[in-house]
């Protein structure tokens, strides 16, 4: 035995993996007989798990790591203390930008409306921030610091990571690989050696069907088996004979290919997986999220950030452009970002008492499936009803907003409105346009008949739209082919037995709030009322070249609010901060790390 827990063949194993009753799985309680009868013994809810404890996490300047740290503060009041490890910006150390993240992010609304000013005291209580950089060993923390800071940790939660699906692999690799295992590092060093990390769904990679909640190490997507340490030293010393990015890209997209896996983000992903699962050191549980997207209702209903998976598509919808390059029968494996937060409560709070699963997916596909055609069905009617709110122009509200969407029946067959003619048709005009004068073709007399300085602005005008149609097209286009093995070539159903288990028990007052709620999502109610909505707020602006709103700072005498405002109705526009390179870099199926 080593720190409470039991060993089998040199891997920590937590104590919930067997039962009292021996079956798989941890359990909230146990069942004992007494000369009375039968009396249950059940082990601390979520809330008491938490209390008193200390955290570690990274990534909470990400999408889901916000929501979550937030709905911890939210709804656990009693936890000791949460040391949250991020990075300085340029002009503006750890403590600032964590502070300005507090107070300004909208996803930290709920607690301003709940504390008012006194948030200010509550972080000051609740919160340590440490500036330190995850790509670095130990974080760039020394020894001494490195062992002071974990002394009393009692979890260490790694939300941080590089979600892009084709960056500079190097990059990939210090952030998911390098970053992962020298967090581990750090739980290494904490009395219990708890480690909860954040991985995909999609390390499943080029396969199909049921995706099991399991990990054989050494065994790709495609049965064939590899040493994890050996494939990480031949990716890296390929990769320093590339002279440019594309070299390197091309051989690290091989290598992936090669084993089942379709990018650089799942390989690295998957590859980290490997690796810790051969540490003996910390005691990991994995938890995989499928597409992260707009919040049903914590922080508030509709709330995203950034550019994500399904943004591109539906801005795609709202122009002209109706053939959806997706297969219709494939499952749209998307998870409201709050559903994916209260999951993670849960499973921190089962790592807490050494009785979670090695791993736990989270998805919706294997409960609740929605696919592609329902899904571009809804697109139409919910960007129809955006468009008769709005008015934007008798063309757009009656001609654009009313055609129908449809998946493509073959994604490789070019449509008569698809994308690249589009683009290809908005590139000639432009090219015609930019130098057009309308002044050479017209006599002085009719020039001066028709108005034609306002003529020329307008052509000046629409030669400027076809140009910025034109780049956005093409930057649609490079997602559609990075999103290709996830809308066309695989069809996934990712097994959430662990995460089903467990919410079922917790008490009915703590399912209301951390349950895994997937079998609840009406798609149709979500997919108009919250996602489309939450993307045209805080998605399409920015594909569109527009800002999207951050709330007005904390103000003096500020006192709390009953309600959370679910519109920006205490926005104004500006900048939104960009997360870490965590869960939000475009493109990605955000899957958080």
């Amino acid at each position: 035995m080593k720190n409470g827990h039991s060993h089998s063949n040199g891997k920590a194993v937590k104590n919930g993996k067997n039962g009292a009753n021996g079956s798989g799985g941890g359990h909230d309680g146990f069942v004992l007989p007494t000369t009375t009868g039968i009396r249950t013994i059940h082990t601390p809810s979520v809330r008491e798990t938490f209390a008193g404890k200390h955290l570690l996490v990274t990534g909470v300047t990400g999408f889901l790591g916000k929501v979550w740290l937030g709905m911890l503060l939210d709804h656990v009041e009693d936890v000791r203390k949460v040391t949250v490890v991020i990075r300085g910006k340029k002009g503006e150390d750890a403590t600032a930008r964590f502070a300005r993240i507090v107070e300004r992010n909208p996803a930290f609304r709920p607690l301003r409306a709940k504390y008012g000013l006194g948030l200010r005291q509550l972080v000051a209580d609740k919160i340590h921030v440490v500036e330190a950089k995850l790509t670095a060993p130990m974080c760039g923390l020394s020894c001494e610091e490195a062992r002071a800071l974990t002394s009393d940790v009692d979890c260490v939660v790694h939300f941080a990571g590089l979600t892009d699906f084709e960056p500079e692999p190097q990059q990939a690799i210090d952030a998911n690989i390098h970053g992962a295992r020298h967090v581990a590092d750090l739980a290494a060093l904490t009395p219990t050696k708890r480690y909860v990390h954040v991985s995909t769904t999609f390390v499943a990679g080029m396969r199909q069907g049921a995706i099991d909640e399991k990990l054989e190490r050494g065994v790709s997507p495609t049965g064939i088996r590899f040493d994890p340490e050996a494939e990480l030293k031949e990716l890296e010393l390929g990769l320093k004979t590339g002279n440019s990015k594309k070299e390197r890209l091309d051989y690290a997209m091989g290598r992936a290919r090669a084993l089942g896996w379709p990018n650089v983000y799942t390989y690295t992903k998957a590859l980290s997986e490997h690796l810790l699962e051969g540490r003996t050191d910390v005691v990991t549980t994995t938890f995989r999220p499928a597409i992260v997207e707009c919040a049903r209702s914590y922080p508030f209903q509709g709330w995203n950030e950034g550019i994500n998976t399904s943004g591109p598509l539906v801005w795609l919808l709202s122009t002209a452009f109706q053939r959806f390059p997706a297969k219709a029968s494939l499952c749209f494996d998307i998870v409201p970002v709050d559903t994916v937060a209260r999951s993670m409560m849960v499973v921190v709070a089962a790592a807490l008492r050494d009785e979670a699963e090695s791993i736990y997916q989270c998805a919706s596909g294997d409960l609740n499936p929605l696919f592609f055609e329902r899904a571009t069905d809804l697109c139409s009617i919910a960007l129809r009803r955006l468009a008769e709110k709005k008015d934007e122009g008798w063309f757009e509200t009656n001609v654009i907003a009313r055609l129908d969407a449809q998946c493509l029946d073959d994604v490789d067959r070019e449509q008569i409105l698809g994308f690249r003619r589009m683009r290809e048709a908005a590139r000639a005009t432009r090219n015609f346009l930019k130098d057009f004068e309308l002044s050479r073709v017209l006599p002085p007399v009719v020039y001066e008949k028709v108005d034609g300085e306002k003529m020329e602005e307008k052509i000046r005008s629409f030669s400027m739209k076809c140009r910025t149609t034109d780049r956005k097209l093409g930057t649609v286009d490079e997602m559609l082919r990075q999103y290709r093995p996830f809308i066309w070539d695989h069809d996934y159903r990712f097994r959430t037995g662990h995460l089903k288990a467990a919410s079922e028990r917790l008490s009915e007052e703590e399912r209301a709030l951390f349950g895994f709620d997937v079998e609840d999502i009406c798609w149709r109610q979500y997919w108009l009322h919250v996602q489309v909505p939450g993307l045209d707020t805080w998605c399409l602006p920015l594909l569109r070249g527009e800002k999207v709103p951050e709330d007005e700072p904390l103000a003096l005498g500020e006192a709390p609010t009953e309600e959370v405002p679910a519109d920006g109705v205490r926005a104004k526009k500006s900048a939104a901060d960009p997360a870490d390179s965590v869960e939000k870099s475009e493109p990605a199926m955000r899957a958080t790390a």
